[in-house]
């Protein structure tokens, strides 16, 4: 019981602050001071009484007061007027000093700070900030104190917003060497715990096909129904396909019989491009419950090693895939190096990310097989106990003793299991292909294989594919499967049976026969007489040596004819399809070719096809030490992987060249026929023979000066030089002369003349240029004054016409000497020897050391051939220009 007559008229509640505000009244005394203290002293009966812990919630530790409210207080919910530890005190009048705002707000609790307004700041009205150590003395201060008249100043408070700062958050941004290493191991940890089991679902859903649609036998049925509609197929079993086709039948048994058997190495299926490599491989595993198939072709599609990564992940069902978080731990790393020094080994890479992808795989595919092993070894303990009860032993019953948890081992346990739950890893066109994870796939499918886990067939257009793969897994050989095309026979055979009629329906009864049945029936037998004709005669037989025995081109043809087109109209569109895909892939000049590099010329292409077009086959080493070119086989191997030839191996090493498919032979014969393109192409071709050949005669001119035989004066070379081009670009000469002059040699008597400086006395012989070459000009006839002389005796022989060494080198030679040149034509391979008949070679050349006689014949020689053939490709281009000109 309070004294006074104490009574509460109401209460205010302020929860945002955390009190309440109490009115209440009392019996006051006649004074103001001793009604004031009657007031104070109420006050501090009730802080006395809530001090005891009476009416306290128990979940409430901090401390209840009652504090009298001086000023006027200011109920407010204003959203952004949170309460905080700071209070801003504005003064209405005079400014208070610290130690007046001290006494003033002691009392609410421990304060902080005081901060008054600086005196260079004019703002008004002036104010000070008193930041107090708890949150629950500035709402003490702000209910009570506010609008309290100290002296006179009234005071308006107001809280002040702060920037409140995490001290764990501070530690980490205090701590990068720390904290960034271990945010970035917390970040790969969650990953790991989160994302990897979901991969591994996924991954274990496409190989085990549990929610494809197709597999239900309604909708597989419908769908594929659907699919020989659209393409206007018959539906054929796998056997009907297999018996149309011989070798591709005998090909398919003995890759099922190694399928049959537990994995132990590789099984490659070599063959040209569209022989039937993938077709086999479909139908060997269409029984398998587990497969999975990478498509190399659509990886090399790709331009970067990311896109290869992210293309191999959706083909293995490995979902999510993170391409950022390459380049996020890469910048982790980065930013750990700049900041200690070292790295922290976070960094991944696409090749990083692939090893993780194939390690996923080979965990489902690991978990697949224990899955396995176990339900057959509960089917064994189940039959074991069966056999007991009915008192049979496990030998008579011919039981295995294997079980999952013996120590065979993974080869062991995986003959437990039936072959068509051995899972089957396909690598299609894997060899053809320059991959950047070719290594690590092949390692990768190499352990898989010697674990026994699964079967690994790797699809090649050539051999040497086979022996790459052979020197991954050297231990044991890989089983080879080889496809060819067929032989002519055979694909006559596979046409007559693919185009056969349907058997003809039996002839109406003659008792219900009606009005137009004969004659329809009729019509009926002169069409299946007409199909039976078309099928068995010449016109099959035509385009099966066309086509050849490859099976893609085989089938195409087999379609159209189904579809009504006619023999002659498939036959030609197959042909014109690939005339069109010759120049579209041989002649451009794209830098890349499909998925392919463009390695070659246009102009080495049609080299090479005007050889197929005449030959149908031509000589590996014929082709690549040709002029053209020049011994390097990177074209070779180009237009091989571009799929427009094939090489035939021999000995592990390529022999020969053929076209890349049977009916590019047709199509190589119809670009040569066509006179523009065929004429611009060998124009085109005859201009790059002559560079060729005139880049020799530049090279070899450049050794001679460098040899210096001649002159050391570069005007002395180029004279040379000049009159040497003459001589080989003007016309077969007719009759020499004799005589005597020797003006070319310097220490003569009229060479010394000439230069001045040398005497008769010389013994040092040397060759004088001009004269030299004016001395040959003279012996071939084209002297200037008309006259002749005669060759030194040196030059000439008793029974054979004389000649200069320029004049025999050059071809400057008499009525009766004859020379040919040989393989300088646009047909030709382009050698081009020179073939001298009834003309003495000169012994020496005057004037040139002994040590260099050889070189510089050789030089000159080369020169001379070089410039013959610019001569015959100079006269194939004038040839071809008229041509085009006629046209």
């Amino acid at each position: 019981n309070l004294p006074n007559q104490f009574a509460v008229c109401e209460i205010e509640p302020h929860r945002r602050d955390g009190g309440s505000i109490v009115y209440f009244t009392f019996a006051a005394p006649s004074t103001q001071d001793d009604a004031k203290r009657v007031a104070e002293k109420l006050v501090r009966d009730i802080d006395a009484e809530f001090a005891t812990g009476h009416g306290r919630p128990w979940y409430d530790f901090a401390p209840i007061r009652s504090l009298p409210v001086r000023g006027v207080p200011f109920s407010e919910d204003i959203v952004r007027m949170l309460p905080s530890k700071k209070i801003k005190v504005e003064f209405i009048g005079p400014d208070l000093t610290v130690e007046q705002i001290f006494h003033e707000f002691r009392e609410y609790g421990r304060i902080l700070d005081i901060e008054m307004q600086p005196s260079s700041n004019k703002d008004a009205p002036r104010w000070a900030i008193v930041h107090f150590t708890k949150l629950r003395s500035a709402t003490r201060a702000r209910n009570c104190a506010h609008g309290d008249v100290v002296g006179s100043t009234r005071l308006l408070l107001s809280y002040i917003k702060e920037n409140h700062a995490n001290i764990v958050i501070q530690w980490f941004k205090d701590h990068t060497k720390f904290t960034i290493p271990l945010v970035a191991a917390a970040l790969i940890a969650v990953i790991y715990a989160i994302f990897d089991p979901i991969r591994e679902f996924f991954v274990e859903n496409k190989i085990t096909r549990r929610f494809d649609l197709s597999r239900i036998p309604i909708l597989g049925n419908v769908r594929r129904a659907t699919m020989r509609s659209l393409l206007n197929r018959d539906a054929a079993s796998p056997s009907e396909e297999l018996s149309a086709w011989t070798s591709l039948s005998d090909q398919y048994d003995r890759l099922e019989s190694i399928l049959h058997e537990p994995p132990e190495s590789f099984v490659v299926v070599t063959g040209p491009h569209g022989s039937g490599k993938t077709k086999l491989v479909e139908l060997a595993i269409q029984d398998k419950k587990y497969r999975i198939v990478i498509d190399a072709n659509k990886l090399a599609s790709q331009h970067s090693e990311l896109e290869q990564m992210t293309v191999l992940a959706r083909q293995l069902g490995w979902w999510p895939v993170f391409n950022s978080i390459i380049g996020i731990t890469n910048t982790i790393d980065l930013m750990v190096t700049a900041t200690t020094g070292g790295k922290a080994g976070i960094s991944a890479t696409p090749e990083s990310q692939v090893r993780k992808i194939l390690e996923c795989l080979a965990l489902v595919l690991t978990k697949i097989r224990h899955s396995r092993l176990e339900v057959l070894n509960a089917e064994e303990q189940r039959r074991r106990k069966a056999d007991h009860a009915k008192g049979l032993s496990p030998a008579s019953s011919g039981g295995s003793s294997a079980s999952p948890g013996g120590s065979g081992g993974f080869g062991q346990l995986s003959r437990n299991l039936a072959p068509e739950d051995i899972p089957v890893i396909v690598l299609e066109n894997f060899m053809d292909k320059d991959l950047a994870f070719s290594k690590t796939i092949l390692e990768w499918a190499a352990s898989l294989v010697e674990a026994g886990l699964a079967h690994c067939i790797i699809t090649t257009n050539s051999i040497s594919g086979y022996h790459e793969v052979q020197r991954v897994q050297s231990q044991r050989a890989a089983s080879l499967v080889t496809l060819d095309d067929s032989s002519p026979m055979g694909a006559i055979t596979m046409l007559q049976q693919q185009l056969a009629p349907e058997a003809l329906p039996e002839a109406p009864n003659a008792d219900v026969q009606s009005e137009g049945s004969d004659e329809a029936y009729g019509q009926l037998v002169a069409e299946y007489q007409r199909k039976l004709d078309a099928v068995s005669g010449d016109k099959i037989a035509y385009a099966a040596s066309i086509l050849g025995g490859r099976l893609e081109d085989l089938q195409l043809f087999v379609q159209k004819v189904r579809t009504g087109e006619s023999i002659g109209a498939a036959l030609e569109d197959i042909i014109q399809r690939s005339i069109t895909e010759i120049r579209k892939h041989a002649f451009a000049n794209d830098t890349e070719v499909g998925q392919c590099e463009h390695t070659w010329t246009p102009e080495q292409f049609w080299y090479l096809l005007t050889e197929l077009a005449r030959h149908e086959s031509v000589e590996y080493d014929r082709m690549r030490n040709s002029s053209l070119f020049a011994g390097n086989d990177d074209a070779l191997l180009g237009l091989a992987e571009a799929q427009l030839i094939t090489m035939v191996y021999d000995n592990d090493r390529p022999s020969r060249i053929r076209p890349g498919r049977p009916v590019f032979f047709a199509a190589f014969n119809r670009i040569l026929d066509d006179p523009g393109f065929s004429s611009t192409m060998a124009i085109r071709m005859s201009k790059r023979f002559v560079d060729l050949e005139t880049a020799k005669i530049r090279k070899a001119e450049e050794e001679l000066a460098l040899l210096n035989v001649f002159k050391a004066s570069a005007d002395s070379y180029n004279t040379l030089a000049s009159s040497m081009a003459i001589i080989a670009a003007s016309k077969d000469i007719g009759g020499g002369s004799g005589g005597g002059d020797r003006s070319w040699l310097r220490g003569g008597a009229k060479g010394s003349g000439k230069r001045g400086g040398s005497t008769a006395s010389d013994n040092a012989v040397q060759l004088y240029p001009e004269a030299f070459i004016a001395r040959a000009i003279r012996s071939g006839g084209y002297d200037a004054a008309g006259g002749s002389e005669t060759l030194s005796p040196a030059l000439s022989t008793p029974n054979k016409p004389a000649q200069s060494w320029l004049g025999w080198l050059f071809g400057r030679r008499g009525s009766s000497q004859k020379q040919t040149v040989t393989g300088a034509g646009p047909n030709s391979s382009g050698t081009g020897q020179l073939q001298d008949t009834g003309v003495a070679h000169p012994i020496a050349i005057p004037g040139i050391p002994f040590e260099l006689q050889g070189r510089v014949r050789y030089l000159l020689a080369a020169i001379h051939s070089s410039q013959l053939k610019i001569d015959v490709w100079d006269e194939e281009i004038k040839a071809r220009t008229a041509r085009l000109a006629s046209l």
